[in-house]
């Protein structure tokens, strides 16, 4: 396995390998509700809440690898604080998906037009919201090196 996926030897968690599917199924979500709006399309709409509806289970699983991937965040300093703000972004984003999937789950069956325009509204808040604390996600890893072996890179010098 070491010789097929290295990268997955380096990994200190497994947070990285979870994050990205809510950020591309939330953005798909958006995009085919738009869609649905401009063509007033329930098959596009149905399409739009199902990847809402993946990208919140993965959005699951991404928010419990992070819990996991906590330990290798620094206790105090820039990197402690970047970190917090990523986590309370992506629990307030985390709650807002689970919002909308009630939203579409509980008025699957009679959709009105209206209420399109306001899931929409809702994805497109969503999507800034993912924004947000993904780039935090992105500082704590870019910027801070969090969840980087830096053991590893040093051999490499």
């Amino acid at each position: 396995m070491e010789e097929i996926l290295p990268g997955l030897r380096g990994m200190l968690n497994w947070h990285p390998v979870f994050v990205h599917f809510p950020i591309a199924l939330w953005v798909g979500a958006l995009i085919f509700e738009a869609i649905a709006v401009l063509r007033s399309s329930e098959d596009w709409h149905r399409t739009a809440a199902r990847l809402l509806y993946l990208g919140t289970l993965c959005g699951l699983a991404a928010a419990g690898t992070g819990l996991l991937a906590e330990e290798s965040v620094p206790e105090a300093g820039p990197a402690h604080d970047a970190f917090e703000v990523h986590e309370t972004l992506m629990y307030i984003t985390m709650s807002a998906a689970v919002g909308l999937c009630g939203l579409a789950f509980f008025k699957r069956k009679n959709f009105p037009a209206g209420m399109r325009k306001i899931f929409l509204a809702g994805l497109l808040v969503l999507a800034a919201l993912m924004t947000l604390g993904a780039d935090r996600g992105a500082q704590l890893v870019y910027q801070y090196g969090v969840s980087v072996d830096w053991s590893k890179v040093e051999k490499q010098k």
